[in-house]
């Protein structure tokens, strides 16, 4: 490592549970670039979120501070109180290029991009999720159409957005304009990719790479369903479900001819099991893999991997299955908060 200033290159993942990684025991799904990381460096396997949702739990570790003294407690506030400065803030004050890609989520982006403190970030290239639902400042959405698509038409197809226009692909794409862009210079770069979140829609390719019959199925007993019915009022928590019928509102494979006119989700059987939704989880892995490959390779090419710090991790984890539960929720089981 120079003794020069390192370099940060800050990859948070949305909703990436720990035991996803093929270096730290995962059989599944081969993650060789994130083994890379972890053959090279340390991997931090008893780490906990403070949060297993996302506003408080990006509060806290852009803080410092807990949730509750950033004020942001659950999804959804209107504003992000500016009474602690973000790292990013601190890191510009001392001289740094602070760019941010992707997502930020520290106040609502619902019908708006979420209103912005003081945060430090001179680059800011705005997805919060990959669907067209912002009429400005979507910088993915704008990238999409600039090679002659549309969002909002690639989101409805079967067989997912094809992976070279991919969201996580355009994370990649950016991140890599970035550090050529501020190659002689500090700089951090958060890079914030909306995947393995919901709606569990990997690209084709990727989806056929995972077999949901060879998937090792959710941590389940039926003993699960009457206890996880006592904590059913907490906000944030799916309905506790059969791993084989699980309450899956985003459909893992979306619209097909099979869906069932009595169907309130439309969803046919099959379409809402834990092994279904492990399949295409993984396969968003996979492609997450893949691009953090292309970035790795561009520190590399430019010369500056020798003296910049990597940083992979992830706001949260993901339910998937166990316990009857999907997604996150107001939960500290290992799946959630490590």
């Amino acid at each position: 490592m120079s003794t020069a200033q390192p370099n940060i290159l800050w990859i948070c993942t949305d909703q990436q549970r720990f035991d996803t990684i093929g270096a730290l025991g995962n059989p599944y799904v081969s993650t060789p670039n994130i083994d890379r990381l972890v053959a090279e460096g340390t991997a931090f396997d008893r780490a906990y979120c403070q949060a297993p949702i996302c506003t408080p739990s990006r509060s806290s570790f852009l803080t410092g501070v807990y949730p509750s003294t950033a004020q942001a407690n659950r999804n959804g506030n209107d504003a992000f109180s500016d009474r602690y400065p973000l790292v990013t803030k601190i890191m510009a004050d001392a001289g740094y290029t602070c760019g941010n890609v992707g997502k930020l989520h520290l106040a609502s982006p619902y019908q708006r991009m979420e209103p912005r403190v003081d945060d430090g970030y001179s680059t800011f290239q705005y997805s919060h999720a990959p669907r067209d639902g912002w009429a400005t400042d979507h910088d993915y959405a704008d990238w999409v159409r600039s090679k002659g698509e549309n969002l909002g038409e690639l989101v409805k197809s079967v067989d997912g957005v094809p992976a070279e226009y991919h969201q996580t692909t355009w994370a990649a794409t950016r991140s890599i304009e970035f550090m050529e862009a501020n190659r002689d210079q500090p700089w951090l770069l958060s890079v914030n990719i909306y995947d393995p979140h919901p709606p569990f829609n990997p690209p084709a390719e990727y989806r056929a790479l995972f077999d949901p019959a060879k998937m090792p199925g959710p941590h389940y007993e039926q003993g699960d369903l009457t206890a996880q019915a006592a904590l059913s009022e907490i906000d944030f928590q799916s309905e506790a479900r059969d791993p084989h019928d699980l309450d899956i509102n985003h459909p893992i494979v979306p619209a097909t001819l099979k869906r069932g006119e009595g169907d309130p989700a439309g969803l046919s059987p099959g379409e809402r099991d834990a092994w279904t939704l492990q399949a295409a989880y993984y396969a968003m892995i996979k492609l997450i893999d893949d691009q953090l490959g292309r970035m790795l390779a561009a520190l590399d090419d430019l010369g500056l991997s020798e003296n910049t710090i990597v940083i992979f991790t992830s706001d949260h984890g993901e339910t998937l299955g166990d316990h009857g539960l999907i997604q996150k929720g107001c939960r500290f089981y290992e799946g959630l908060v490590r």
